[in-house]
């Protein structure tokens, strides 16, 4: 039975229709559905204007005001200055030097979370892409590091790190790999640990992506390979991997914005006193913002943090809408 074919449930053109009929609403010049349909985005435009452009608008001018405790009761007041930009782009002064360092330390917390979540969640896909007992299961398993709290999850690692009663120290003892205990989370080695608890977070959604696309792939091209003798790896690297190609651009992007904005782990992981080798920008301008109540400075970093995100991402953009392009041509 069809509800909809026997006119118990109305089409959408016809409740479309009947909102537009009783509810009159200004079309200014365009044509009805298009006035229309930009009404209907109305309420979700403007909780992204409150909750986006409002506060990055507001950081934009407190950044070029001298904010700090003394003026937090009536920041309008703080005079006008460049000085936080000019401060932070001087290598030679303290800000300056510690802020380029974190920019360093975020580019190697990036890179690494990219290529951990990436690897991780390929092999992860693979694997569900098998047919075998307890596959859903399986996937429900892989799901918890993502959906699990992440305030306890990291706390948890937290203890594991732990160079005198943490488990990774004692399993490494007892493989044989380390003689002496590792300070995880203070010294060089804390940007590892933030990496490492970054890639547990967030592999399973990258496996859970690509297990889509794997799943979209056409089997006729699979059946075309075997038939041309195509061997496994000929397989992966001439179908499978480009056809995972659109959901590869999708995760690197948003890992790359992610580990940039990431500062729930960091913070938790390490404090808020790290390691200058943890010492990612969030964390950076959390210390400076509100450690240091320079709110001003702390605005102009994160202005900064910004415009360099949105260069990363159009670039990548960029770089992907080019090699589709030739490879459209080609």
């Amino acid at each position: 039975m069809n509800l909809k074919e026997d006119g118990i449930l109305p089409s959408i053109a016809t409740i479309t229709q009947t909102v537009r009929d009783r509810i009159p609403l200004p079309s200014f010049g365009l044509e009805d559905e298009t006035a229309f349909a930009y009404w209907l985005l109305l309420p979700a435009l403007a909780m992204m204007f409150v909750i986006h452009l409002i506060p990055i608008v507001w950081g934009f001018l407190i950044s070029f005001m001298a904010v700090d405790a003394s003026y937090l009761t009536n920041w309008t007041q703080a005079p006008f200055t460049v000085d936080h930009y000019l401060t932070i782009f001087d290598w030679n002064s303290a800000v300056g030097s510690r802020f380029w360092f974190a920019l360093r330390q975020t580019f190697v917390f990036g890179i690494g979370t990219t290529i951990g979540v990436y690897v991780l969640g390929l092999v992860t896909a693979l694997l569900l892409n098998r047919n075998f007992r307890g596959k859903l299961a399986a996937r429900t398993v892989v799901l918890v590091p993502y959906i699990a709290p992440a305030v306890a999850t990291v706390f948890i690692w937290r203890m594991m790190f732990s160079s005198d009663t943490g488990i990774i120290n004692e399993l490494l003892v007892s493989l044989g790999l380390i003689s002496d205990d590792i300070f995880w989370l203070v010294g060089e080695n804390s940007i590892y640990s933030i990496t490492i608890v970054n890639v547990w977070k967030n592999f399973p959604f990258a496996a859970i992506m690509l297990y889509a696309g794997l799943q979209s792939i056409p089997e006729q091209l699979y059946e075309a390979a075997a038939i041309d003798g195509a061997s496994r790896w000929a397989t992966f690297r001439y179908v499978t991997f480009p056809q995972l190609k659109p959901v590869t651009a999708v995760i690197v992007l948003l890992m790359i914005v992610w580990s940039f904005i990431n500062f729930t782990i960091p913070y938790l992981l390490l404090g808020q006193q790290p390691s200058q080798s943890g010492e990612v920008l969030m964390l950076f301008i959390y210390n400076y913002a509100f450690q240091n109540t320079e709110y001003g400075l702390g605005a102009a970093l994160s202005v900064i943090l910004l415009v360099v995100a949105m260069v990363l991402s159009y670039l990548y953009y960029k770089m992907t809408m080019r090699s589709d392009v030739q490879g459209g041509a080609v």
